[in-house]
């Protein structure tokens, strides 16, 4: 068994990279859509190679590479919640 801390150490960690994944993403997603499909499918597998090798570097530090579950449920959570905010904050301004 882990320590708690370490446990809630990660599941911040993966819930925060969740959330910049997803702006990470949306940025990449608009800088390469003037590039053909090919081009494209090669550079996001290459940022998606890229992304997964700074979340194993960043569980490595926090924690020797320990991967639960909850990892993968808070960056789910970190991914969503920024669509979510992203949403409101649209919506707020058009008001």
């Amino acid at each position: 068994m882990i320590a708690l801390s370490l446990q809630f150490k990660l599941i911040v960690f993966s819930f925060i990279f969740g959330f910049m994944f997803s702006a990470s993403l949306e940025g990449f997603n608009k800088i390469i859509k003037k590039y053909s499909t090919v081009v494209e499918i090669i550079l996001s597998f290459l940022f998606i190679i890229f992304m997964t090798f700074v979340y194993f570097i960043g569980i490595y530090k926090i924690g020797n590479a320990i991967f639960h579950i909850y990892s993968i449920l808070s960056i789910i959570v970190g991914f969503i919640l920024y669509d979510v905010l992203i949403k409101i904050i649209a919506n707020n301004n058009k008001k």
